[in-house]
Parts: C-alpha cells; sequence; structure tokens
C-alpha cells in the first residue's frame, strides 16, 4: 500500500465521515484563473471525509452568484495576482457576501494572501475577509541558499520571500488545545509559499509554527528560518456575520498529512454544525444542515449499443491518460521549468493533473450506467488534445526550443479536463445521475 492509500485510511477520518454524512455540506472548489494544482489535494481531501456535493467552480461563476447556492468554498495556491485580478472588486464583494450569509471560506497559501487586510497594494485592496497580515516581506531579501526560483515573489517596491519550502510543525494554541488533531501534540504539515501570518487579535490565531524538519529545503539558514517562524501564526480564523473565514499558510489539504486534513475537518465542522438545526436558506435548498441532494432521476437501464458505446469512451479515456502519463514521466526527467505569471511550474505538475484522474477511472468504470456518452465524448476528445500537447511540449523541451506557450496551453487544458472529470466523479459517487 503505497503513501497515499495509507493516509487515506488513517482512522482520524472516521467521525467526520460519519458527522458530514449525517449532513452533508455544498462544497465549490476554486480552480478559476491563478489557481495551480494544489486545488486537487481539496478533492482527496473532500472524498476522505465523504463529501460528494462538490463543484469546481471558476472566477466566472463566482461573479455570476455561483456561491448563491454553496455552503463552503475552498481556495488553494496558485498565483494570487491572478487570481485577485480575476475576480476583482465584484469578486471581492461576492465573497464577502458569502462568508457573512453563513458562508465557510478556506484559503491556504495564495487563498490565504488573498484575503488578509494587510495585503493593500492593487489588486489585493478589495479582499479583506481576514484581519491579518503577513511578515515574510522585506525590499532587501538576503540571497537564497538553494531553489532560487521558488524564493521571491513581487510586491509593490518589496518582495515576498519563502525561507523555509516543504515539512514544517505546527501546535495549538488556547483557541485550539480541544481539538481532536492536537491530541498527541503537534502537526505535521507543508509550507509551499504560503503566508507566514500576523494576526490582530490572539485568540483568532488556530495555530502556530512550533518547530522545523529535515524533510525541508532552506532557502535561508535553518536557524535564522525558525528564528523567522516559530511562535508566528500558521492558520487564523475570522468570523463575519454568521460566516468563517480561514486564513492558512501551510497546505493543510495536502493529502500526505492525514493529522493536518483533520484539522482543516475540524474547522469546517465546528462551523456547519453551528446551524444544523436552523439551516434552512431557500437559496442553498432545504433539508437538514441545508445539504439537501437533489440528483435528477436515474435513466434506467440503456441499451446494448449504449453501454458499449460508453464502455469504449471509458478505454479511451484511460488509453489517452496513460499516454499523457508516459510523456509526464519523460518530461521530469529534463532540466527544465516554466514561468507563467509569477509562478513557477515544474513538469512533475503534469503528471499529478493526470494522476488524480486515473486512480478515479476504474470508479466511473464500475458506475458506467449512471455515465453521459457525451460527457465521455468530450473528456476523451480532451485528453487526446492533451497527449498531443505533451509530446509537443517534450520535443520542444529537448530541442531547446522556447517551451512556455505550450506548457501554458497544457496546464490550462489539465485543470480544464481534471475539473470536469473531477465533477463527474463526485457527481456518481453522490449517486445522481447528471451532466457535465
Amino acid at each position: 500500500m503505497g503513501r497515499h492509500a495509507r493516509a487515506a485510511r488513517n482512522p482520524v477520518f472516521s467521525p467526520y465521515r460519519e458527522a458530514f454524512g449525517r449532513a452533508m455540506p455544498r462544497v465549490a472548489v476554486f480552480v478559476g484563473a491563478g489557481a495551480s494544482h494544489s486545488w486537487i489535494w481539496f478533492a482527496d481531501l473532500l472524498e476522505r471525509l465523504g463529501i460528494y456535493d462538490v463543484e469546481f467552480i471558476d472566477e466566472h461563476s463566482v461573479l455570476s452568484a455561483g456561491l448563491d447556492r454553496m455552503d463552503f468554498l475552498l481556495v488553494g495556491g496558485g498565483d494570487t495576482y491572478a487570481m485577485a485580478e480575476a475576480l476583482g472588486e465584484r469578486g471581492a464583494l461576492a465573497l464577502e457576501r458569502f462568508v457573512t450569509d453563513e458562508g465557510f471560506y478556506f484559503g491556504s497559501c495564495a487563498g490565504a494572501y488573498l484575503v488578509l487586510s494587510g495585503v493593500d497594494l492593487p489588486p489585493f485592496t478589495a479582499f479583506n475577509l481576514v484581519d491579518g497580515n503577513m511578515i515574510n516581506v522585506m525590499p532587501d531579501p538576503p540571497p537564497p541558499r538553494c531553489l532560487e526560483h521558488k524564493y521571491l515573489a513581487p510586491y509593490g517596491e518589496e518582495w515576498v520571500f519563502h525561507p523555509v519550502y516543504g515539512e514544517v510543525e505546527i501546535a495549538a494554541t488556547r483557541a485550539s488545545l480541544e481539538f481532536p488533531c492536537f491530541e498527541d501534540g503537534c502537526l505535521r504539515t507543508t509550507l509551499f509559499g504560503g503566508p507566514v501570518l500576523e494576526a490582530a487579535r490572539a485568540e483568532e490565531v488556530i495555530a502556530v509554527y512550533s518547530g522545523l524538519s529535515d524533510r525541508a529545503a532552506y532557502m535561508w539558514e535553518r536557524d535564522e528560518a525558525a528564528r523567522l517562524l516559530t511562535g508566528r501564526p500558521a492558520v487564523i480564523r475570522a468570523e463575519l456575520g454568521r460566516g468563517t473565514a480561514i486564513a492558512s499558510g501551510p497546505h493543510l489539504e495536502h493529502p500526505l498529512y492525514p493529522h493536518a486534513n483533520a484539522l482543516v475537518a475540524e474547522l469546517m465542522w465546528r462551523h456547519w454544525s453551528r446551524y444544523l438545526d436552523t439551516y434552512r436558506s431557500p437559496s442553498r435548498g432545504e433539508g437538514q444542515g441545508g445539504g439537501g441532494v437533489k440528483a435528477t432521476a436515474d435513466p434506467g437501464p440503456r441499451d446494448p449499443a449504449q453501454q458499449r458505446e460508453v464502455r469504449e469512451l471509458l478505454y479511451e479515456i484511460k488509453r489517452q491518460v496513460s499516454n499523457a502519463r508516459i510523456v509526464g514521466f519523460g518530461l521530469e526527467k529534463l532540466p527544465v521549468t516554466w514561468k507563467i505569471g509569477v509562478k513557477v511550474w515544474e513538469p512533475e505538475k503534469i503528471r499529478m493533473f493526470l494522476e488524480c484522474a486515473w486512480k478515479r477511472l476504474d470508479t466511473l468504470n464500475a458506475d458506467a450506467e449512471r455515465l453521459d456518452p457525451e460527457d465521455l465524448a468530450q473528456l476523451a476528445e480532451g485528453y487526446s488534445g492533451v497527449t498531443l500537447m505533451a509530446r509537443n511540449l517534450k520535443m520542444e523541451v529537448e530541442s531547446g526550443k522556447d517551451s512556455r506557450a505550450t506548457a501554458e496551453s497544457l496546464l490550462t487544458s489539465l485543470k480544464e479536463l481534471t475539473a470536469r472529470c473531477l465533477s463527474l466523479y463526485f457527481r456518481t459517487r453522490l449517486g445522481g445521475y447528471y451532466r457535465a
């Protein structure tokens, strides 16, 4: 059994699966402009918690009242500038309305930077869900010891810097001492460029950095990095109206850290459980906890020709994903990265998107009668295009050509296809018959 499978089977998830199974929230995961690969970790976490009423949304959905029917919004890492510019002031207002109207916002890394009130330069000025700031910013950071391409991001006339990249430890505060995930002491999690936070009020701090790890890269000397992080807020919670907003520097949702995952689950459940007896918002649906599932009717048995078409399309999707994975393995052996916006992408991120779909295809195949051939045909065509783009990208890299444009097109296509594939998967697990 691999590390991911062992983490997914950790008993820490059991009480949350049972709790959310009785009252399932509707969850939106942001996959729009600026979002990197890390949003797929939220998909893994939600599946571990037994939450299948999930939509993968972009900025257009946020701007067109798409959050009105949702209970949770999860925003991961990526290019914060691109996120803020795409959402704009209207998007900032939509996020504020969502939270104050009993919504739950969880932002990690870029999703945390986005909503800090102290991050006040354009295009971030309108976003201020969490009364806090970042301290990992200075006009002239010292040179890095390693990972130069991960070290800095522009911030006006200054620079956001990242002295540690990898595993860190976090500890409970007075606000979280009773959380089950902290029963055994500190938690290990990952810091991949997220903010070192500063909170306006100590009672809003949920966790602080408490130690470093040998499983991390240090762009500063380790002792200097420890002095910067130790005791600083890692996770801040803010209450706005009847809602909750969380800013997390580390990626608590990373799938190899189940106890850190459990901290996210605990924060989600503490918010959600407050409204289970009274929550009856018409815009979000009736039923216990507002999480009533409204699936469309099952289409019934398919004729043999339709069944054969579905099986053939599923086989073609699997074939194309497999082909693209092989090319992805080859790209990972080449010394190349691509800077897209302010974010640097490595070839391994290509395969991470592909693995996300690959490991769920057998489940889709087992429930093939619920799938629409048209949806599968679009996925098959999309993954065929991805395989071709991946091969072209590999040839460009090997020949020394500028491959950034092809990489950007490939990553954009992979993000869109992965979101569509996961939408189909979660809707199938939810038990209804949906069109993508």
